[in-house]
């Protein structure tokens, strides 16, 4: 046998005579990994043939055809997993929303390593979360319950000014309550609030629009922003409390306070809020702020809230994303990266790129689109928030907010190699979220 490897080897190196590259596949393509061949031989079994630097795998595969002693030699293709679904985004084709939301795109061995196609390093790979939970049984949150504090939703239509976006369903909202205008329909003037619950829950599977993390957890929104995005520590710290009394098992937060509110000493009543949502049951998280610099901003820095900074696509931390005291983990949030040198340009993205999610655009914000400005921990407050409605529906661990706290810093990615720039706890908090990791296995100590 080592002797037909040694010959097969051999005539590998006919192939450097015109190599073709394979390391870009076109998307909807085969994609196989670089560098090897899966070879039979005639008087064996298969065997993983490594390629000799330089060797494409087409040429390999075309060098190998005419060998006698070789019954095949294919590459080792990858599999897609079937849970991606086939929501066409801004391409308008199905699973066009991949060309689009790399925040939800795996990681997986390329962590560390130059990204291929479509598949950036600093997404928190929901695709292997959904099939994770498909193969258990336990749809994306199924179960959870989330109060979105923000400017509202476009959860129901309300003629002649509201209208719900085309990639919610009624049944994914629960009951909630506007405490600007002191009514029962929390509906939003601002797109901002839209955009956050698409992230965490928008429909998936459903051919229209993008993907949401938890497409099956029910939403609860609670408008305590204006339409200028705007909000009091009063209705905010009311609507802690309504949410919680109304049994939310995690609560968004994608605000902050100006950087002099930096105690709960100002913000008095806010925190009372977030220790009796703790204590019924509530998982508080809220985003670290916009600002370069320490510590994160309330209420972000509060006890019992998580504290979350936002990363690139290239999974270094962002520039204006606060750090230090305070921030617990950081997610997906787009922009520019703190240090320049940190990533690198490819020909899909601009470095820059932000987050994506169907949501309110134009004048009177009136029609829905795909706006191209929502970058920011408030983004990045709502992965985290998404990928919590999905440990609680796995039932990998139970549902008390400290458990579900430990399960996602202790299952978020934090190693040199799995970061694109090297690991820091003042920056980093416990690491990237990381949505497979967390409903896969109880981490030990949760």
């Amino acid at each position: 046998m080592r002797k037909l490897i040694a010959t097969a080897t051999l005539v590998l190196f006919a192939a450097l005579l015109a190599p073709v590259a394979d390391s870009a596949t076109p998307h909807g393509q085969p994609s196989f990994v670089p560098g090897q061949l899966l070879v039979r031989f005639d008087s064996g079994s298969e065997h993983v043939m490594k390629l000799p630097r330089g060797v494409s795998v087409p040429s390999a595969e075309q060098a190998l055809d005419g060998n006698p002693a070789v019954d095949y030699a294919v590459p080792n293709y990858l599999a897609h997993a079937s849970a991606v679904p086939n929501d066409p985004g801004p391409a308008g084709v199905p699973g066009g929303w991949e060309r689009t939301q790399w925040n939800f795109l795996p990681c997986g061995s390329l962590c560390g390593e130059k990204a291929a196609p479509l598949q950036e390093r600093g997404g928190l790979n929901a695709i292997d979360a959904w099939e994770i939970l498909k193969q258990r049984g336990v749809p994306a949150g199924k179960g959870a319950r989330v109060a979105v504090l923000d400017t509202g939703v476009a959860y129901m239509t309300q003629k002649p000014r509201f209208r719900r976006s085309p990639d919610f369903s009624r049944k994914q909202f629960l009951p909630g309550y506007d405490f600007v205008d002191k009514d029962r329909q929390p509906l939003d003037e601002d797109g901002h609030g839209t955009h956050v619950t698409g992230t965490i829950a928008e429909r998936t599977g459903n051919g229209v629009g993008l993907t949401g993390l938890a497409s099956r957890a029910r939403i609860m929104p609670v408008r305590v922003l204006d339409s200028q995005g705007f909000g009091t520590a009063r209705n905010i710290a009311k609507g802690i409390r309504w949410a919680a009394n109304h049994k939310a098992q995690v609560i968004n937060m994608s605000f902050e306070f100006s950087l002099g509110v930096n105690s709960c000493a100002k913000i008095k009543g806010i925190c009372s809020a977030v220790k009796y949502a703790f204590k019924k049951g509530a998982l508080v998280v809220a985003a670290a702020g916009n600002e370069n610099g320490e510590p994160v901003a309330y209420p972000a820095g509060a006890p019992h809230v998580i504290g979350v900074g936002r990363t690139t696509k290239d999974a270094c931390l962002a520039s204006d994303s606060r750090t230090g005291a305070g921030l617990d983990l950081v997610a997906p949030g787009g922009g520019f990266p703190l240090l320049t040198s940190c990533g690198d340009d490819d020909p899909l993205f601009s470095r820059g790129v932000p987050i994506f999610q169907l949501t309110l655009i134009g004048a009177g914000f009136k029609t829905f689109g795909y706006p191209g400005g929502y970058e920011g921990t408030s983004m990045a407050s709502a992965h985290v928030s998404g990928v919590a409605a999905l440990v609680i529906g796995s039932h990998v661990v139970g549902r008390s907010p400290a458990a579900v706290e430990c399960q996602l810093e202790a299952t978020a990615r934090h190693s040199d190699s799995q970061l694109g720039q090297p690991y820091d706890a003042r920056l980093f908090g416990a690491g990237l979220v990381d949505a497979a990791a967390a409903v896969r296995a109880r981490a030990p100590g949760c």
